[in-house]
């Protein structure tokens, strides 16, 4: 028996629904990039720092949060940081220059930061097995945000004919979905739930059923090296979300809009690669071979950007680029979870979303900066190098497999032909 109870699904979905809304506004710039250019007369480097602004100060923040999750404040960080982040893009709206644009882009993150550090670990307990199940299901709440960002952003902006008004419509859809938001996580720690989960831990002790492991012992060099992969997969993970309608309005004259369509194909299929990997991961135990495959496969096809593909081309290209790298999104947050010290999670999570997330949150910049000096085709060029060093990583983790026995002997088993 597995303890997954109804606060367990609240929470669930408390977390899908928060990571949605997360990446809605930290990706919200990304279909107005080229309007916002024009209005405010930046250049790439101004772009990219406008962009990173928001990402730089949720890394900064997420390792202060995983420590004050630890102490209690879990629960509140993953609800409130819709309702936080949603004012913050309302205040974006309001930009009339870049330096308003940057401050107001650095509240949103420090609004968006309560999420990552937070839902980790609550999920983790919530979920002892399926934890790619669990970890995977939120983390598609948080690609397909991604996904229906440009979708939506480039069709607000035909129905309102600008970038303000359509921030500003989608900073009072997040104002409303922070109550259900809210009211789920109030459930999940109420009285009732709480009851339901003493009844199924009062029958896990009577059968002395078996449970899955919760956690490595300790810090461990599979840590160390998850946090470099997270640095490396986040390069490309933020540069491609965040700029991929800007490099498709330039480098292939598509247009805003078609740009905005586009990169929803490639999140899309994303979206596909996370489910077959949630499910595939589990039933297999195995998070490697995932992430080898991951950014092995995405790296090529990255290139192939630079080639002037005509359309067709060019959308089988994103679709293998979205499906590829975020096959490896729920094996990689499952991988998380099963190599983080168990009793400093949110100290470990912190950590992945800080020190592990800065380079992904500068990348913008760099992408800008390699634009405005050689071209936009350099700045996939450093995409595509960032990705084949992550794959270099995948080959020095080891895969850890997760032994079911009784409460009274959980332990974690390192498989030795992964290395």
């Amino acid at each position: 028996m597995s303890r997954v109870t109804k606060a367990s699904y609240a929470v669930l979905l408390a977390c899908f629904i928060s990571h949605f809304m997360n990446h809605v506004y930290t990706s919200g710039l990304s279909p107005f990039l080229t309007a916002i250019q024009t209005d405010l007369g930046i250049n790439y480097t101004q772009i990219g720092i406008a962009t990173s602004a928001a990402i730089v100060a949720m890394t900064t923040a997420h390792l202060l949060v995983g420590y004050l999750g630890d102490r209690g404040m879990r629960d509140a960080f993953i609800s409130i940081s819709v309702l936080l982040a949603a004012i913050a893009i309302l205040l974006t709206s309001i930009s009339q220059d870049f330096v308003t644009l940057t401050i107001f882009q650095i509240f949103l993150g420090l609004g968006a930061s309560g999420y990552h550090p937070s839902s980790f670990p609550a999920l983790a307990e919530k979920f002892p097995r399926n934890r790619s199940m669990a970890t995977g299901i939120q983390a598609m709440g948080g690609l397909l945000g991604m996904a229906v960002t440009p979708f939506i952003g480039v069709t607000l902006f035909v129905a309102l004919g600008t970038w303000q008004a359509s921030l500003q419509v989608l900073g009072i859809i997040g104002i409303i979905i922070f109550f259900p938001t809210y009211l789920l996580m109030r459930y999940s720690n109420g009285t009732s739930a709480k009851r339901e989960e003493e009844e199924f831990e009062r029958a896990r002790i009577i059968d002395q059923e078996e449970v899955i492991c919760d956690g490595a012992d300790g810090w461990n060099r599979n840590f160390g090296l998850l946090v470099v992969l997270m640095g490396l997969r986040g390069m490309s993970f933020r540069s491609t979300s965040l700029l991929m309608p800007l490099y498709l309005a330039v480098e292939y004259s598509t247009g805003l809009v078609t740009a905005g369509y586009l990169t929803a194909v490639m999140l899309t299929a994303g979206l596909v690669g996370e489910v077959v990997s949630s499910y595939y991961s589990d039933r297999w135990g195995r998070r490697v071979p995932f992430l080898m495959a991951s950014t092995g496969i995405a790296t090529p096809a990255l290139l192939l950007l630079n080639f002037h593909l005509d359309l067709i081309q060019l959308v089988i290209i994103l679709v293998f680029i979205g499906f590829f790298f975020y096959l490896g999104v729920p094996a990689n947050t499952a991988y998380q979870t099963e190599v983080c010290p168990r009793n400093a999670r949110g100290l470990a999570f912190g950590l992945i979303f800080s020190i592990g997330s800065i380079p992904g949150a500068i990348s913008p910049i760099i992408f800008g900066i390699i634009g405005d000096n050689w071209g936009l085709p350099a700045s996939i060029l450093f995409l595509v190098i960032t990705t084949l060093l992550a794959t270099i990583v995948t080959f020095f983790l080891k895969d850890v497999n997760t032994k079911y026995t009784n409460s009274s002997s959980l332990k974690i088993v390192e498989s030795p032909d992964i290395g």
